[in-house]
């Protein structure tokens, strides 16, 4: 089955725009060190470490961001829950069902202009096995590490890629038939 990435970190950006000639990412990761605070000190959680560098990496924090979301990701982001688990959230804009628009069309609602407008949210939780994600690291200024931080985000970014690609190739094509 071919497969189709949903979300990648774009290094040669990163690094061809960086104002510190070494990462752009990097450069918002110093900026942004209190995102990374628990309480007054540097969180040592792999989550909460990995859900900062997540939430820093895309927009609107970074524009464009250092992650690349497929056009049809809405939104994402990384959960916990009370009970401990974690999840990736991912909303995807799908295109409702061809029979669906025709129906909508054939009772002369007007909502209705054309199949390419009108898009479901499908939310989907990916779980996070957390002794993938790194343990934080810091500089002695706790500044958030950033290939540390890098690597997080990639270890999220292949579980998202692994565990929808194939389903936005099979999404895709049924939309378009």
């Amino acid at each position: 089955m071919r497969s189709t990435l949903l979300i990648h970190p774009d290094d040669r950006y990163d690094r061809d725009h960086a104002s510190d000639s070494e990462s752009r990412f990097g450069a918002y990761l110093r900026r942004n060190t209190a995102a990374f605070l628990d309480g007054e000190e540097p969180t040592e959680d792999p989550v909460e470490f990995a859900a900062s560098a997540w939430r820093i990496a895309r927009p609107p924090v970074m524009t464009p961001g250092y992650l690349v979301a497929h056009d049809q990701i809405l939104d994402s982001a990384l959960l916990r829950e009370e009970d401990g688990t974690t999840a990736i959230r991912v909303d995807l804009a799908t295109k409702l069902p061809s029979e669906i628009v025709r129906g909508l069309r054939n009772r002369g609602s007007g909502w209705i202009s054309g199949p390419t407008q009108v898009a479901n949210i499908l939310r989907l939780d990916i779980p996070v096995p957390t002794d993938r994600l790194p343990e934080p690291a810091y500089s002695p200024l706790a500044v958030p590490d950033t290939e540390t931080a890098k690597e997080a985000l990639e270890q999220l970014c292949e579980l998202v890629n692994s565990a929808l690609g194939g389903a936005l190739v099979d999404l895709v094509r049924t939309e378009a038939a």
